[in-house]
């Protein structure tokens, strides 16, 4: 379903005033100078969502019900953050510049791992470790597709979660790659597309 525009851009403002701290429906009507009941109905919408949530609520100085307070999740929080890319990039480029490349590569191998903690079963069928593996990616921003091949199986992303970085640091993806090899079980190779708009691409191999 289409979203009205009006009520898209008035979700933005709510969420860039939220940016602030925990407020009430009257504290944003009053700095956006909307009504409260519209600005509950957009908070309502927005908690469905998962982009808000409510964490207490405040007593009023007077008679009346305590005020709501709602706040970002910390998930809607983490996407106003531009730092991740760089600061990622630039501690990899400090990595390779302290240490052999090996060592690096071993380095953001293990950080695949640790991302792979609890996610997956090893006691399913092969195809649905892939399909968990390919999840684990997806829920890390990207967008994936998972093909049986005759030596296995391929996970083919549409675009790179770590994109930003990838086309100047290619090592970053041994650490995708040992992440999805640690979920699936199995060895994966790396064929990624970094040349323009950067692509996943991991053969898992039958075990």
């Amino acid at each position: 379903m289409t979203q009205n525009p009006r009520a898209t851009k008035t979700k933005g403002l709510l969420l860039e005033a939220l940016r602030q701290g925990p407020a009430s429906a009257d504290d944003l009507a009053g700095e956006l100078e909307l009504t409260a009941n519209a600005v509950r109905f957009h908070l309502e919408s927005l908690e469905e969502e998962g982009a808000v949530e409510i964490v207490g609520s405040r007593k009023p100085q007077g008679a009346g019900k305590p005020a709501i307070l709602y706040m970002l999740t910390r998930e809607t929080d983490l996407k106003f953050s531009r730092a991740y890319a760089p600061v990622l990039e630039a501690t990899v480029r400090e990595l390779r510049s302290a240490l052999p490349a090996t060592q690096v590569t071993s380095l953001l191998r293990r950080v695949g791992k640790n991302l792979a903690k609890e996610r997956g079963d090893p006691n399913r069928s092969l195809s649905r470790r892939v399909k968990d593996a390919s999840d684990a990616l997806n829920a890390l921003g990207g967008l994936t597709t998972v093909t049986h091949t005759s030596d296995g199986y391929t996970i083919r992303g549409s675009g790179c979660p770590l994109g930003a970085v990838v086309a100047e640091e290619p090592c970053v993806c041994s650490a995708v790659g040992s992440l999805l090899s640690t979920i699936a079980g199995a060895p994966v190779k790396e064929h990624c597309d970094r040349t323009g708009r950067p692509s996943c691409c991991f053969d898992i191999e039958n075990g």
